[in-house]
Formats: C-alpha cells, sequence, structure tokens
C-alpha cells in the first residue's frame, strides 16, 4: 500500500495529533485566520474531515489586533481525564493559554473562555504524568537572539506556574531551536524539536533524558533527524515541526509540515503554505527511525506492514459546497474575526454582504476563503440573480497577505451593466484597473492556477472578462516569510450583496 503526502494539503502547518477512541484528531496554526485553530479528524489517518475550529470567540483568542503572519502561531493537541487540551500562542496578545474541550455527540466542544499561563514564549507543548501538567516552549534567553527549550510545571485549572521555567535543551546548536515535544518511551522522555528556521534549513532534532528536567541530550550521529535541508531535488521541503504518536495497533508515526514548491524556470515558488505530511516510524532501537530516511512525497508501507493495517485508501475529494443543508463547510475562513450576520446561508445561497473594509487594511474585511491546496487547481463561484454590487463592488480574490494580493471585482457602470477591474496589491505597489464592460449581471466568478500564474474570469451568460497575475507577486518568496499561503474566496466592499449558489475547488 502507497500513500501520497501531504494527507493534508493547503495551509496546514504545526500538525499535532492525538488518537481519541475510533479517530485521530488533528490542530493546525491558522495564524490571522478565523476560526482560530483548526481542527479535523480521521479514522484512517490519510483522509480527514474538517471539523469547527476551536476559537471562534475573542473570549477564547481575540485576532482582531493581528497583522499578516502572527495570530494563532503552532498548536498543540493533548487528551486527558475526558478533556482535549489545545495550547498556542496568539502572537497579537501575545499571550499563551489553553482550551478545553470535550465529545459531544458527533464533535467536540470547546469551553468559552481559555486558561493563560505567563509564558515568554512561543511554540508550547503539553505533556501529562501523574496528574500533572507540563508544559514545554521555546523563549529567548539572551539579547543576542539565543533561545532554548524551556519548562514549567501548572496547575491544569488555573494555568499559575508550580515550577519554572527551566531549560531543558538548547537543541544540536543551531538557529531558532522551536516545536518542542515530549513523548515516553523505553522508560525515556524523548524531546522532538524544530531546528534551522522554518525555510530550506528546516530539520527536525531528537532528544532524550532520564529525568523529565532534563538535561536532554542525543548522541553522535542522531540528528538531525528527518530533513531535506541538503536534498534540493525532493518534491518536499522546509521540513519540521514534529509531533510523535500511537496508532491503534500500538506503531509510532510522526506527522510534521513540509512545503510542496513549484518549479518555475530556475526558481521555487510557495503558493500553498506549510502543509501536514505523515510517515510510519521504527522504534526498535534506542532512537526512532522515520521511515526511511527521506522526507518523500510517496509513502510505500510495504516494508510496515504493522502500520498498513491503520491506513485506508487515500482519496483526493476536492471541495464543492452548494449550502444545500443550510450551513457552509467548515473549510471556510474569514480574517481576524468572524463576520456575523454580514455571512450566512439563506434559501439555499450563501450570502455574502459587504463593509468598507479593504483586503489591505489590518481588520475583518467582508471576505471568506479556503486554502488553494494545489499549485494547478480551479475555484469556481456561481452566482444567482440577487448578487448586487451597490455601490460597491464584488470579486474573487487571493490573498497571502494585507499587502500581497490579487481580484476581479465587477461594479455598477454609469451607462449600464458591469465594469470589471483588476485590484492588485504587491508591497506597496497598488493596481486599480479597468480591464473590460459585461452587458448582465455576471453569473460566474472563476479563477485558474497554475504554477506561474493565475487567471481570474468574470463571465455572463457568453460574455467574459479575463486577466492573469504572476504567481510569484502572492508566494511565500513575495513575503519573505513562511507563515501562511494563498487563501482565495469571495469578497464584497461597501453597500453590495453577493449571493452565491455553489462553490468549487477542483
Amino acid at each position: 500500500m502507497k500513500y501520497v503526502n501531504p494527507v493534508r494539503r493547503g495551509m496546514y502547518p504545526d500538525p499535532s495529533v492525538v488518537r481519541v477512541g475510533e479517530y485521530y484528531y488533528m490542530v493546525n496554526s491558522t495564524f490571522e485566520y478565523y476560526p482560530g485553530i483548526s481542527v479535523s479528524r480521521s479514522s484512517d489517518l490519510v483522509n480527514w474531515e474538517s471539523l469547527p475550529g476551536v476559537a471562534s470567540e475573542t473570549s477564547q483568542a481575540d485576532l482582531r489586533s493581528s497583522r499578516s503572519n502572527e495570530g494563532i502561531f503552532a498548536v498543540c493537541i493533548r487528551y486527558h481525564d475526558g478533556h482535549f487540551y489545545v495550547v498556542t500562542t496568539n502572537f497579537a496578545e501575545f499571550r499563551t493559554f489553553i482550551i478545553r474541550g470535550r465529545l459531544e455527540g458527533d464533535g467536540i466542544v470547546w469551553e468559552d473562555g481559555r486558561i493563560e499561563v505567563d509564558v515568554k514564549g512561543i511554540d508550547p507543548d503539553i505533556y501529562f504524568e501523574d496528574g500533572r501538567m507540563y508544559l514545554q516552549f521555546t523563549g529567548y534567553v539572551n539579547d543576542k537572539g539565543l533561545k532554548a527549550l524551556q519548562q514549567v510545571e501548572i496547575n491544569p485549572e488555573t494555568g499559575d506556574i508550580l515550577r519554572g521555567p527551566e531549560i531543558i535543551c538548547y537543541g544540536t546548536g543551531g538557529r531558532d531551536v522551536e516545536g518542542p515535544h515530549i513523548v515516553r518511551n523505553k522508560g525515556w522522555y524523548y524531546l522532538l524539536a524544530a531546528e534551522g528556521g522554518t525555510g530550506q534549513g528546516h530539520m527536525i532534532t531528537v532528544f532524550r533524558s532520564r529525568n523529565l528536567w532534563g538535561p536532554y541530550e542525543d548522541e553522535p550521529g542522531v540528528n538531525p533527524l528527518f530533513t531535506n535541508r541538503d536534498r534540493a531535488e525532493e518534491p518536499l521541503q522546509n521540513i519540521g515541526h514534529a509531533d510523535l504518536f500511537k496508532d491503534e495497533n500500538g506503531c509510532w508515526w510522526m506527522t510534521c509540515l513540509g512545503t510542496r514548491p513549484a518549479q518555475v524556470g530556475f526558481s521555487q515558488i510557495t503558493n500553498i503554505g506549510r502543509e501536514t505530511l505523515l510517515y510510519p516510524v521504527r522504534w526498535d532501537g534506542d532512537w526512532p527511525e522515520i521511515y526511511n530516511g527521506v522526507p518523500t512525497a510517496e509513502v510505500d508501507l510495504t516494508g510496515f506492514p504493522e502500520h498498513e493495517k491503520a491506513v485506508g485508501k487515500q482519496r483526493f475529494d476536492g471541495l464543492l459546497d452548494d449550502f444545500s443543508n443550510g450551513s457552509i463547510s467548515n473549510e471556510w475562513l474569514t480574517l481576524r474575526d468572524s463576520l456575523g450576520e454580514n455571512l450566512r446561508v439563506e434559501e439555499g445561497c450563501l450570502r455574502l454582504r459587504g463593509s468598507n473594509v479593504k483586503l489591505s487594511d489590518l481588520g475583518t474585511p467582508a471576505f471568506a476563503g479556503v486554502r488553494q491546496a494545489e499549485h494547478q487547481e480551479t475555484f469556481e463561484v456561481g452566482l444567482s440573480g440577487e448578487t448586487d454590487p451597490g455601490d460597491g463592488y464584488l470579486g474573487l480574490a487571493v490573498i497571502i497577505d494585507a499587502a500581497h494580493y490579487a481580484e476581479i471585482a465587477f461594479c455598477r457602470a454609469e451607462e449600464g451593466g458591469y465594469d470589471v477591474f483588476r485590484k492588485q496589491m504587491v508591497a506597496d505597489v497598488e493596481i486599480d484597473q479597468k480591464e473590460g464592460h459585461l452587458d448582465e449581471l455576471p453569473d460566474e466568478l472563476r479563477l485558474v492556477n497554475e504554477k506561474d500564474r493565475k487567471i481570474f474570469t468574470v463571465s455572463s451568460g457568453t460574455q467574459s472578462v479575463s486577466f492573469a497575475v504572476s504567481a510569484i507577486n502572492l508566494s511565500n518568496e513575495a513575503l519573505a516569510a513562511l507563515n501562511t499561503g494563498d487563501i482565495e474566496g469571495i469578497h464584497a466592499y461597501g453597500d453590495s450583496l453577493l449571493s452565491v449558489k455553489k462553490v468549487m475547488r477542483k
């Protein structure tokens, strides 16, 4: 049996997994997107279903002041004594906190409040032992940029620190030691870390100790445990930030993040963002061995017969949302806050009402989107006749941050019909250019993603207006940052109403 990585495609970085009952539950970072902290579940490890996000109230995580590439940083999920525990750092508040949840019916009910932990760092991890709760994180230890992995013991009900913080590991000595996760095996505590920064030098390292408080050490030849930093030919790059867990048969697995950069000429560009990868783990000796030692896109389980028992047949279904059940898919995201009554399903259509917040504003524009999941894919939006741009405009946009986006938009023309515009930001360059005219109200918006460009089209019957933009202007390389990926969606500005019958990503 074989499967293909990523198993969560699109912007799903910093994966953490826990198994509860018949399901595996995964959380991922969401940064400035809302609801904060994505959650998905799977019964077979390779097909994942999106559940409602954890933080859907400002009392849980306030993202309203989040700048681009900030907000919800690395997330960890654990299960203890009947509760899920999700811990993260909201960089917009610079607060580390825990949100608890419990299984109820077919889903998870998350508590409205949160448990704050007063540590100065990011990438928190939770470890339970003998009824006690420990939190690991990464933080600076001097004013020269040196980081270390640190630990505190906390009161699980209040978040009060009972011991620490204490440094437990400096990593291998490379830059940016981050992403700690502790597991116990064979009488040892094993500490996973991410080092080298989240770019091309990213790597997974591992250390161990007989004592939970360390020191955690490695042995010659163990690290880096898993990386493609010196394998430019591999389709997966930037491998890091790992978590270990067991399947229903007691076999160990590792999940981690990686990217699939597209080759455009002599350049590699990343529009999709960091995604979730999965590999079987052998742990016959003192140290875990990840798959065959190389982070490959295809994973062949021929040599892992016990692991194979937990894996199903992988599917790639795309997205179809026709709103027939009276709600929208859990795939949808907004920026920094919910849209409240401005985004509703009514009479079988998704209704998005406009606001005066622009995509370039660090606020909550009337924008709702989904992750770009493939280098080559089509995103289609079918509109109903109730669509009305009013005194504003409506459109289809792709965003990677507030200073890098592109949109095809239409508004009422003074002479009748509808004018079509290209609206784009590339750093400090803004484009607002008329591209054409339609005689009738548009009935479809379409985006065709290709490796090197994105083609935007708005159609009305037999008439259409199109333009293309360079994909590199909506890539991580344009931002010099790797936190987020492209989000493609619908946008309403001013006194406008976008009425959507169907959305497809294929």
